[in-house]
């Protein structure tokens, strides 16, 4: 299956549809052909071919530029890379126009491509006792995520991210020995709390208090979604860097929880105290 690269964007001017550079903001190509349904041909360019698409306009026109632009497109075999490929591309997506310069969605960009040509994964280490197996399942499923538990016969020595529940501040403190990133989680009664993300080798592992810390709380099914949509950007905007390339992350739970209200979903940001580690507190 060919996709087009992430570097370009489909976009319409005047009636022409263009192939840009979005790094360059160069044209690759334009054409003039009212006949194209423009959300169709960018559909089979973005995520790939189908039944319904083979033997069509769009489709024709894709084989025609696959063949004129080999560089511009990514041809992926195993069905892994397919989802990899089209997850990235719906983030690129929803992010570009929040990212800050041309420079930094250049650097994001490098990044995806190291990333799909090496074959990269975010190995992701849950520590979450026997509490939320739903969404453990939900993030097994995202292609860019290798997750491990803790109760898994094979483990390594170090992780991309560790993401626990806070229990214990001394307890707490050893995570820096899995991972130089730590996300912590609490679910009580009343409120679902994510955060913060701890970049252990800038910052302490904080003094984390809970108002009712309950490690036998029960969530839905439907809860446990919400947490992995939440997890899901998280991890994203961390694995592939984004986190200093876009306007807005100062809601990035990295100093601050994301608190949740479990009866009427009402959500803020709680700051929590972070201090650097060659300072003693």
């Amino acid at each position: 299956m060919n996709y087009l690269n992430h570097k370009f964007q489909i976009v319409k001017e005047a009636n022409i549809n263009i192939i840009k550079n979005c790094i360059s903001n160069n044209a690759l190509v334009a054409f003039e052909n009212s006949e194209i349904d423009l959300d169709k041909f960018r559909k089979i360019m973005y995520y790939g071919k189908s039944d319904d698409t083979d033997g069509s306009l769009e489709s024709l026109q894709m084989d025609e530029l696959i063949e004129s632009f080999p560089f511009a497109f990514t041809s992926c075999s195993d069905n892994r890379m397919k989802s990899l490929f089209i997850f990235i591309r719906q983030y690129t997506e929803l992010f570009l126009p929040a990212i800050i310069s041309g420079d930094l969605f250049e650097k994001y960009i490098n990044r995806v491509e190291e990333i799909i040509k090496e074959k990269k994964i975010c190995d992701v280490y849950l520590s979450l006792g026997n509490s939320l197996p739903y969404l453990s399942k939900l993030l097994s499923e995202i292609p860019f995520l290798n997750i491990t538990k803790e109760n898994d016969e094979y483990q390594k020595s170090k992780y991309d991210i560790v993401i626990t529940k806070a229990r214990d501040y001394e307890k707490d403190k050893l995570w820096v020995e899995k991972s130089e990133r730590v996300l912590f989680l609490n679910m009580n009664q009343s409120n679902i709390e994510i955060g913060p993300l701890v970049f252990a080798s800038k910052f302490q592992i904080p003094r984390i208090e809970f108002e009712s810390f309950n490690s036998s709380t029960d969530l839905l099914k439907q809860e446990e979604s919400l947490i992995c949509f939440f997890l899901e950007r998280i991890l994203y905007i961390s694995f592939f860097e984004l986190y200093d390339k876009i306007n807005g992350i100062e809601f990035f739970p990295t100093r601050s929880r994301i608190c949740i209200d479990r009866l009427n979903l009402h959500g803020y940001g709680e700051l929590v105290p972070m201090y650097p580690i060659q300072l003693e507190v």
